[in-house]
């Protein structure tokens, strides 16, 4: 015996027919409740059903739902997968763009470092000369006056306060002031011209640390001025002069 029964959606105007006996026809009436999703026909198949048909129809019913929601679950956890990847890769991106910022900068510095280093030696190359242009009374040879050795003390006094003396280091200034006194001093004797002679040499060396010319050119100032600073100390120490790194 072969039952047709007819089951009617009135929301969606669908229209099923299934075998009683027949599984086939129970899992067609559950496809198509799933696909509709209306309770009504649910309801229906309840009330004017056979068991295959109320059985079919739950099966359904819940099979659509763990669809949905195991669907809705994979679709979140790429969601966020998705939305990881791209917080990584901004995190990667803002790295690389604070290296290369650093870098640009540190490179910016230093292209700075050296153009105003090489300003710096130009303009102390032009006010050294101008000064040491005054020393050549004190060569080595030269007959020295009080006179004259006083004169060349006002032009090294004249140099210290002037745009020479604001480029040179604090060493060089000291040695200069040492220098001037050595010549403010000198009166004629053995002990006073030996003491000038050692401040023009001591003048020279801090002059030629400044210009980068005594030993490796990228030395620090503060080892190109050892020396230097040993030996004017102990010129100070005869002209009686307080020992301090700036000239005054």
């Amino acid at each position: 015996m072969v039952l047709f029964a007819r089951l009617r959606c009135e929301r969606t105007g669908l229209f099923w027919r299934y075998h009683q006996p027949d599984a086939l026809g129970c899992l067609k009436l559950a496809s198509e409740l799933t696909r509709s999703m209306d309770l009504k026909a649910l309801i229906d198949a309840v009330m004017h059903g056979t068991p295959f048909a109320i059985l079919a129809a739950c099966v359904g019913v819940v099979w659509q739902a763990a669809y949905a929601f195991f669907r809705d679950r994979i679709h979140d956890k790429q969601s966020q997968r998705e939305m990881t990847l791209e917080l990584q890769k901004f995190e990667y991106q803002k790295k690389l763009e604070d290296l290369k910022f650093a870098y640009e900068q540190e490179r910016w510095r230093e292209q700075l470092a050296r153009e105003l280093t090489t300003k710096l030696v130009d303009a102390r190359l032009d006010e050294y000369s101008k000064v040491w242009s005054h020393v050549q009374g004190v060569a080595k040879g030269q007959p020295l006056t009080i006179e004259a050795a006083k004169a060349i003390a006002g032009n090294v006094k004249d140099w210290r306060y002037s745009k020479g003396g604001l480029l040179a280091e604090e060493t060089t200034r000291s040695a200069a002031m040492a220098f001037q006194t050595a010549l403010w001093d000198f009166d004629g004797s053995g002990a006073s011209y030996h003491r000038v002679r050692s401040g023009r040499r001591i003048f020279r060396d801090a002059i030629r640390a400044d210009m980068g010319l005594t030993g490796d050119i990228f030395q620090r100032a503060e080892a190109r001025f050892q020396k230097v600073r040993q030996d004017l100390s102990k010129l100070q120490s005869e002209l009686g002069i307080e020992h301090t790194n700036d000239g005054g």
